[in-house]
């Protein structure tokens, strides 16, 4: 390398933006394949309650597209975790598998850095978004109470 011309670190800018971006989906990956494979789908198939069932409110909802704009907008469309992108990912498996993803990998460079409610938030607006039904009550922020929710495709 010349001295009179200093290395330009800018261009390596946008490999590194990519390159994380692909390790954070890949961490997402491994860490749902985990759980599948642990048998977290027997799980969801007994008992317990479904996404079917409305486990979440507008205003819940409303609240999360807030805070999806503020804290995952700059690297996500909310398009890449609902609809049939959503259910495809997800069935088979509960919300307490999807919260324990997202709260433990999101946002990247900072995971775990939102209030429970804030991810139940978030996780209500994917549900709202996907097209299921709105329900009495937020969908609840314990771990526990997630993970005997199911994830179910809404019916054709």
């Amino acid at each position: 390398m010349c001295r009179d011309h200093p290395p330009n670190h800018r261009r390596y800018a946008p490999l590194v933006i990519v390159s994380a971006l692909v390790l954070a989906a890949a961490t997402w990956t491994s860490a749902l394949d985990a759980r599948q494979a642990s048998g977290t789908q027997d799980t969801a198939s007994s008992g317990g309650s479904s996404i079917l069932d409305g486990v979440f409110t507008s205003s819940q909802a409303s609240r999360g597209r807030e805070q999806f704009q503020r804290a995952c907008m700059s690297c996500h469309t909310a398009g890449e975790h609902t609809g049939r992108r959503f259910a495809g990912k997800w069935q088979g498996t509960t919300m307490g598998d999807v919260f324990d993803v997202v709260s433990t990998t999101m946002p990247e460079g900072d995971p775990g850095s939102l209030a429970p409610e804030e991810y139940a938030s978030i996780l209500a607006f994917f549900l709202s978004e996907s097209g299921y039904k709105e329900g009495e009550k937020d969908l609840p922020s314990d771990l526990e109470a997630l993970k005997k929710i199911r994830i179910e495709p809404l019916p054709q």
